[in-house]
């Protein structure tokens, strides 16, 4: 509501036309459309399993076909209607999952490679390896992160603090992509659209709200 009087005033101070102010209403409005919708899905499907890891290096597969999580090394134990794993300094450890399901990560000083799985969570001076990810909610401060996400519905965040991140929208992705930069640099390449507030790729289905700060960004498609 408040994006809707801030354009109207615009107009009433000439610094939109109509015209302007009746496509920005109109994005506005589809985007209340899409991100209500999405309140109402259970995304992603199931608790998932919480990943815990302090200077550990961790690989983490969403296996097709699989209908309870796996580990090998740390520690593995149900938690809730979830499970839990959880590695300590030096330890390694593998994580299979349903594919798709959501991994809550707590991190610091780990490497993690990840495929196939929805990522959501925090983590601190680690490096991250994504591949096929469906979904994505991640603050990261102080490492690296490089993925290809597959995103093509639902609402999603990226949150950087002197870090680096390098994403890649694998074909089928359909969003609009927007990124709030300060004292950071931001590449955008490949088959995007520009679109009031940001960056489209197909129809902008889904949403990734982006959030950089003395960081890094690469974003391809």
């Amino acid at each position: 509501m408040e994006d809707k009087r801030r354009i109207l005033e615009m107009v009433r101070e000439g610094v939109l036309s109509p015209e302007e102010a009746l496509e920005l209403l109109a994005v506005l409005e589809d985007r209340e459309v899409r991100e209500g919708s999405v309140r109402g899905e259970a995304w992603p499907p199931g608790p998932g399993v919480r990943l815990v890891a302090g200077g550990a290096d961790v690989e983490v597969v969403g296996k097709k076909g699989l209908t309870l999580p796996e580990a090998e090394g740390g520690e593995f134990r149900q938690e809730g209607e979830g499970h839990l794993f959880r590695l300590g300094v030096g330890e390694e450890g593998r994580l299979w999952v349903p594919e798709g399901s959501l991994v809550r990560l707590e991190a610091k000083g780990s490497n993690l490679e990840l495929s196939r799985v929805a990522l959501s969570g925090q983590a601190h001076g680690c490096n991250l390896e994504g591949e096929e990810l469906s979904g994505l909610d991640l603050r990261l401060v102080a490492g690296n992160l490089e993925a290809g996400l597959l995103l093509k519905e639902g609402s999603h965040q990226l949150d950087l603090k002197a870090a680096n991140a390098e994403l890649r929208f694998l074909p089928g992705s359909d969003l609009l992509l927007e990124v709030e930069a300060r004292l950071s640099s931001l590449e955008v390449e490949g088959a995007w659209t520009r679109a009031p507030g940001g960056y489209r790729l197909g129809e902008g289905r889904a949403v990734l709200r982006v959030r950089v700060f003395a960081s890094n960004l690469e974003v391809g498609a």
